[in-house]
């Protein structure tokens, strides 16, 4: 007995101990980019992953999984149970003493199952975190495409603003002499105003992506985030239909379902085995006042008569065909946006090659409108009109540009694809 005790305070001194982590009141120190260079877009995506702070509280959850992994193949402590009761009086000659040992085996019948289930869940815990980081990934190029898009449609405003002020300056002085009418004051004014409405919102859109860059590089917000030219490669057609025939094997959140509908299936092994727990084997003995000593073993279980863990059985097989459901329903939602896609960039190509041939044409047309009005042959009106049709579209084919770019970020995230 005393041999019991001494065992016992051994395992309790090498127990965890408490340690206080409290929280920050104040966000900690925005780093700086480690570069001033132009960033590629691979480059800003690295950093993105890398920085973001919803990504660096994502990846903790591994840790949990981890730890749940581990709970899942360590057997319990085994309990000990020591009386002691003081002669007061009687014929007996000696104070009683008894004492048990047990340890629950539950875990051995459905331990399997069990470390099945949590290899599982720790498998689709990464899955998801892997997910998210494509997810931020994509939004970063996004950002990045979109952002250099919008740069250049404000440098097309800019280069319009310029020539319909200076024409707008050369119709006021044209008017004053009796060249030009009122008329030609009107057009060109109000199509200015309309090109600084377009301007002023352009100029919006881009301080709104700005922050949000920001903030997905853990950056303070107005960090400017100087970025190169993307180039994004379209998807051959071949490698989309291969990409597709093995997307459950690739794409994260697929994998993670798939990963998730194991859990679900080796904890309803675990359940069904659990008709009969728990189960705890022991030894228990002692010494009564007389001075009989007596040990023996200790068995103890369920026996399912009525409950047969009926309840829990129901809800494992219930989960399971959830999540059979949800699987099939996210498989056919990835394959089905893809193929959507695929057709919308189809679309957008055609479009932005119809869109270049009209905005060379427009612009040719505007320059050679610039030379016949500066020599009397053209009015103000249809200057104006041409200004504006030849930066129309220009921003179309910017915007068109910008359109298919996504659209092939988007497609390879839909694809798995790197």
């Amino acid at each position: 007995m005393k041999r019991m005790v001494l065992l016992a305070l051994a395992g309790l001194s090498s127990c965890a101990a408490y340690h206080p982590a409290p929280l920050l009141d104040t966000a900690q120190v925005a780093v700086p980019l480690p570069t001033a260079q132009p960033l590629t877009l691979a480059q800003l995506v690295a950093l993105a992953m890398k920085r973001d702070p919803d990504l660096v509280a994502a990846r903790a959850q591994a840790g949990i999984a981890q730890a749940e992994l581990l709970a899942a193949g360590t057997p319990p402590d085994p309990s000990l149970s020591i009386g002691f009761e003081a002669l007061l009086g009687g014929p007996a000659s000696m104070s009683a003493i008894a004492g048990s040992l047990g340890e629950d085996v539950s875990l051995l019948v459905t331990r399997s199952a069990d470390v099945n289930a949590a290899k599982a869940h720790l498998l689709q815990v990464n899955a998801n975190i892997l997910w998210q980081e494509w997810q931020v990934a994509a939004r970063a190029a996004q950002l990045g495409v979109t952002l250099t898009g919008e740069a250049a449609d404000l440098a097309s405003l800019h280069s319009d603003d310029q020539a319909l002020t200076a024409l707008e300056q050369d119709v006021q002085v044209q008017t004053a002499a009796g060249n030009l009418t009122q008329q030609d004051v009107s057009a060109t004014q109000t199509a200015l105003a309309v090109l600084r409405i377009a301007l002023n919102s352009e100029e919006r859109s881009q301080a709104r992506d700005e922050a949000q860059l920001d903030a997905l590089l853990a950056l303070p917000s107005g960090t400017p985030v100087a970025l190169t030219p993307p180039d994004v490669a379209q998807i051959p057609p071949e490698r989309q239909q291969q990409a597709l025939a093995t997307l459950p094997r690739r794409r994260p959140d697929l994998l993670a379902l798939r990963y998730g509908y194991t859990e679900a299936d080796e904890k309803l092994r675990a359940v069904i085995r659990s008709q009969f727990l728990p189960i705890s084997l022991g030894a228990q003995g002692g010494r009564d006042t007389s001075g009989v000593v007596s040990a023996g073993p200790q068995v103890a279980l369920s026996l399912p008569l009525f409950n047969r863990n009926r309840p829990a059985i129901q809800t494992a097989e219930a989960t399971r065909a959830a999540l059979r459901a949800q699987y099939a329903a996210s498989l056919a939602d990835a394959r089905n946006g893809a193929e959507a896609l695929e057709q919308s960039i189809s679309l957008l190509q055609r479009q932005a090659t119809q869109a270049d041939q009209a905005a060379a044409q427009a612009a040719s047309i505007a320059e050679d409108a610039r030379h016949t009005f500066a020599a009397g042959g053209l009015d103000a009106r249809m200057e104006t009109d041409l200004i504006t049709a030849a930066g129309d579209r220009e921003r179309e084919v910017i915007q068109l540009h910008t359109q298919l770019q996504t659209a092939n970020l988007s497609l390879a995230v839909l694809l798995g694809l790197d």
